[in-house]
């Protein structure tokens, strides 16, 4: 199964590491992680646009849908 995280982009439940509210990049350990995977510091538009990172097993996504919301559809797909 896959899940749309936005932007026409979507992953497959298999490769899902977790889902993480962009508020925890203000911490200075996270910020070295998202640095790490983005090459550099996020731009400031790339944070007011996006609600979440999606991590999987080969790449981080920024996503504009709440972690809530994503968290939810995965449930549902589960569900069916």
């Amino acid at each position: 199964m896959f899940l749309h995280i936005g932007n026409s982009k979507v992953v497959a439940l298999t490769d899902l590491v977790g889902i993480f509210d962009v508020k925890l990049q203000h911490n200075a350990g996270n910020n070295r992680f998202f640095e790490h995977f983005y090459g550099g510091p996020a731009s400031g538009n790339d944070i007011k646009a996006t609600n979440s990172f999606v991590i999987t097993t080969e790449k981080v996504f920024p996503s504009s849908i709440s972690p809530v919301t994503l968290q939810k559809r995965i449930e549902k797909h589960l569900q069916e």
